[in-house]
């Protein structure tokens, strides 16, 4: 069994509403500690991780008026000794996959789709790897720019941010993903300009046209990142992050720009939607599959409208590229 160890910062004379709060839920374990300096107490509660959200959820709402009350959420490796019963659950969650609360998953992601200068350097490193080993047709070296993926972590949170109906998200992520994109392309295109790429080069022309098998690589790839970063980071990203490939295309598209092939260029850019709006969707549909959703019902209402504005935006956007695909293989 999985447990994670809530720790609330609250004042001395509310430690014991913590009990009173959470008497329906099965706690492993609460302790109270007064401190000594301060007109403060510390409750910390032992709780399996599945029931993380629903605490998390009542104490946000109780703790919100009260003055230099906070509530953390710290990992738990290992508890000793282990009951039978304890080995007994840990065995059946062993079969069972589980996810990450909704808190947690939140701030993963919002982390990861924060403009700094880390990132911005990640996407610029990214971007001059995968150029060089287009233009080099070096397939380990496009690997390299397929696992630094710069890009995921962003669609990753639109996608979240769209299924809780998460505005401030949604911009965060929306913004984040755009540097991103404008970084990556320019860093292909100026490339060019001291190269000259090859069009002919295989590793080029391989990403310069879409097909409907990158669409449903693409639609797996989505699926499979959302599962990754739900999964307590036992699904590996590695893999997620070299399925899902999306600086290669867009720094050919850079690369052919710059390079003055404008047709080659578009194929590259077309290939490139076709994964940001597959891996979007599915993203969108997996959350939703899993439970993902607010706390309070006027916010689950919101998140539902979000989810199927979402859901249309990114499947008639899909229909649209099927239906370019389709044209362009009767020519």
């Amino acid at each position: 069994m999985f447990f994670k160890l809530i720790e609330v910062i609250i004042p001395k004379g509310r430690a014991s509403d913590i009990s009173q709060l959470l008497q329906d839920f099965e706690l492993k374990e609460i302790w109270i500690s007064n401190f000594t300096e301060d007109e403060l107490a510390k409750v910390s509660i032992l709780v399996s991780e599945d029931k993380v959200e629903q605490i998390l959820d009542i104490l946000d709402s109780y703790l919100k008026g009260l003055p230099k009350a906070k509530a953390l959420l710290l990992p738990v490796e290992i508890t000793i000794p282990r009951e039978g019963k304890e080995k007994k659950q840990e065995e059946k969650d062993t079969e069972t996959t589980g996810r990450i609360s909704r808190q947690e998953l939140r701030a993963f992601v919002t982390a990861g789709c924060t403009i700094t200068k880390n990132y911005l350097l990640m996407v610029f490193f990214s971007g001059v790897v995968a150029a060089i080993g287009l233009v080099r047709n070096d397939v380990a070296i496009i690997i390299g720019a397929m696992v630094l993926a710069p890009l995921l972590l962003p669609n990753m949170a639109l996608g979240l941010a769209s299924t809780l109906g998460d505005i401030e998200l949604v911009w965060r992520s929306l913004k984040s993903v755009g540097v991103g994109i404008l970084l990556a392309f320019f860093t292909g295109l100026i490339f060019a300009l001291f190269t000259a790429p090859d069009p002919t080069i295989p590793s080029i022309k391989a990403r310069t046209s879409a097909s409907f098998g990158d669409v449903v690589l693409a639609l797996a790839s989505g699926s499979a990142g959302a599962l990754a970063i739900m999964s307590r980071g036992h699904l590996s990203l590695i893999g997620v992050m070299v399925a899902v490939a999306l600086m290669p295309p867009l720094v050919t598209a850079g690369l052919m720009f710059g390079a003055g092939n404008f047709i080659l260029a578009l194929g590259a850019l077309e290939l490139f939607l076709a994964n940001i709006i597959a891996i979007n969707l599915a993203a969108v549909l997996t959350f939703r599959l899993h439970g993902l959703k607010p706390a309070t019902w006027w916010e689950s209402e919101r998140a539902n409208k979000a989810t199927r504005i979402a859901i249309l935006i990114w499947g008639s956007l899909l229909v649209l590229l099927l239906a370019l695909l389709v044209i362009v293989d009767a020519r």
